[in-house]
């Protein structure tokens, strides 16, 4: 991970302190995207509950099998990834994080390096059974594939106006 992106961001608690065990199950998943990559999926266990439901705009999933093959799918061609830990909002077995995720892939923006600003709704005891990431899925892939992305651009040109 570069050291431009790193650091985890201000938080702010909605509750008392949040217990060791809170904030355990928070550091290893941070951990475990901001070390992302093929070779680290065997952490999962340790972050996720087997029947996690983990959702994205793309996707929705249950169970950490199918976690880790789609995770598996998508580290194979990230290149130059980074996450950076924006803020945190945290309560007793539940938690927000805004985040900025930095990457780039051989296919989409001819390789170059895509910035996506997102937020993750998390739900978890002693591990993570629920996992939501929102983002703009427009950012992350349209923008960049050429016809869409000009035509997904001057939508949104218009829209502004």
């Amino acid at each position: 991970m570069g050291d431009d992106l790193a650091g985890t961001g201000s938080e702010l608690s909605l509750s008392a302190p949040q217990s060791g065990r809170s904030q355990l199950v928070l550091q290893q998943l941070k951990a475990f995207y901001q070390e992302f990559s093929a070779d680290r999926l065997d952490l999962i266990d340790s972050v996720y509950t087997a029947d996690v439901e983990f959702r994205d705009p793309v996707h929705t999933l249950h169970g950490s099998l199918a976690l880790r093959h789609y995770l598996r799918k998508m580290a194979v061609n990230l290149r130059d990834y980074q996450i950076r830990y924006l803020d945190e909002v945290t309560a007793a077995n539940a938690a927000f994080l805004a985040w900025e995720m930095a990457y780039s892939h051989p296919l989409i923006n001819k390789g170059q390096l895509i910035t996506l600003r997102g937020m993750t709704q998390l739900k978890f005891t002693d591990k993570v059974y629920y996992h939501e990431d929102c983002y703009d899925l427009g950012a992350l892939l349209y923008d960049h594939v050429p016809l869409l992305g000009f035509a997904t651009r001057s939508l949104k040109q218009r829209l502004a106006s």
